[in-house]
This record gives C-alpha cells, sequence and structure tokens, in this order.
C-alpha cells in the first residue's frame, strides 16, 4: 500500500523499509540487478544500515559475497531534500569561503524577506565559485564517501519503486550552474542549492534572520518527479 504523509524522516524510514521488504518478492526485479551488475549468486537478504552508514540505507546481499547498497529516497510532490547543512560547513567542505559571507547575507536576506537568495549584483562570484564544484557537490549530497551502487526512487502516490545504477546518473547529469529569476542556484535540470526555510514554531525563539535559525542552512534538493519522468531506471515495480 501507499505511504501514508507522515513528518519527511519518518516518510523516508518507511521508503527504505518497504524497499528491503518487497524487493526480494520480485524475481524479475532481483534478475534486472544481477544481469546489470554482473552478479552471479543468489538474493541472500536485505538489510536497513541504520544512520551511521550515510548514504546507504539499504544493502542486498547475496551468497556469492556480493553487496549491493542502495541510497532510497520516498517523494511524492517530487522536490526532495539530499543534504542540508550551516552555510559555514557547507563552504568549508567545498572551498568556497570566499563566499561565505555572500551566502549568508543572502539567506538573512531571504529569511527577511528583503530580496532573493542570489542577489543579482552576486550571480556572477557565485556562478565562478560553483561551477567548478557543482559536480562535488552532486556526488556529495547523494553518494558521498558510501558510494551506493543503486538509486531508489521511491513514488508514494504511484506506489512505485524506481530503481537507477546510481554511477551512471552521476557521470551522465548535466552539471551546468545556473541562478533562477528567483535567486536559486540551480545545477543542470535537477538540482538545486538553497536556503532551507521553513522550522515552524519549534524555533520560534530564534530570530528568522539569525544565522542560527536552522532555516537559514543550506539545503540540496532534487526535483525526483522530474527525474523519473526523463530518465529510464534499470527497472521498476510496484511493492
Amino acid at each position: 500500500m501507499p505511504l501514508r504523509p507522515n513528518e519527511n524522516p519518518a516518510i523516508g524510514t518507511a521508503g527504505e523499509k518497504l524497499f528491503k521488504n518487497t524487493v526480494g518478492r520480485h524475481t524479475e526485479v532481483l534478475e534486472a540487478i544481477k544481469a546489470h551488475f554482473n552478479i552471479g549468486g543468489n538474493f541472500a537478504r536485505a538489510y536497513k544500515t541504520g544512520t551511521d552508514a550515510g548514504k546507504s540505507d539499504v544493502v542486498l546481499a547475496f551468497d556469492d559475497q556480493n553487496l549491493i547498497s542502495a541510497n532510497v529516497k520516498a517523494f511524492a510532490a517530487g522536490f526532495n531534500q539530499l543534504t542540508r547543512t550551516t552555510i559555514s560547513t557547507f563552504c568549508k567542505q567545498f572551498g568556497i569561503a570566499d563566499l561565505q559571507a555572500t551566502l549568508e547575507a543572502g539567506a538573512i536576506r531571504k529569511a527577511g524577506r528583503t530580496g532573493k537568495f542570489i542577489a543579482d549584483t552576486d550571480s556572477d562570484a557565485v556562478l565562478a565559485g560553483f561551477g567548478p564544484i557543482a559536480k562535488k557537490i552532486v556526488h556529495y549530497s547523494l553518494a558521498n564517501l558510501e558510494n551506493p551502487k543503486l538509486l531508489v526512487l521511491y513514488d508514494r502516490g504511484a506506489n512505485k519503486m524506481y530503481l537507477y545504477d546510481l554511477a551512471d546518473v552521476l557521470a551522465n547529469l548535466d552539471y551546468t550552474t545556473t541562478i533562477s529569476t528567483r535567486g536559486t542556484i540551480k545545477i543542470g535540470e535537477y538540482v538545486t542549492v538553497q536556503r532551507k526555510g521553513g522550522n515552524g514554531v519549534k524555533f520560534n525563539h530564534i530570530s528568522k534572520t539569525s544565522l542560527s535559525h536552522p532555516g537559514n542552512n543550506l539545503q540540496v534538493k532534487m526535483k525526483v518527479k522530474t527525474f523519473v519522468q526523463n530518465v529510464d531506471p534499470i527497472f521498476s515495480y510496484t511493492p
């Protein structure tokens, strides 16, 4: 059955469990995975990894010692968070300390509704900084050091799992960097970098224009619904 709407972490966990619990029931799915990754053994089991495994949410084990890890993401509206962090941590991670003040000013401006995230006057500098690291940002957000072999996208509304070779996805994405008219940093057709926003009443005690407010973190997001519509998977199935 499709998942019921819930808080984002619960939705993500439920999607991971659904993939873990159903993939072994579908011989055609397992055969497609085995053929794609040249696996000779038989499927043994699937298990969840826990938060310590980073981008690897579920592992498929085969009796010839092959392990296929998967990054699983459930979606409904189709615009999903890949990762989030503070602006200072992001700039340190990707070596763009010279842009930290620009990004922080943009987050505060957006939070205070006094302008867009990336101002027109900052566009050239931001594009010059983000262009060379665009591929690194997307790889970090989808694969990090764990490098799962599968990207599994679960369409909650259609109740359908889409399985992709993550290395192929990363190799074939467009990493052209642009800035939208609303001041959002865009990487190709599917990925954006933007102020996170939100966090509601839980953080009402922190000013919305303070960098300490989680809404002023940076968020990397992906238009997963559009991606699924445009890119053919290894296999798709109804759990």
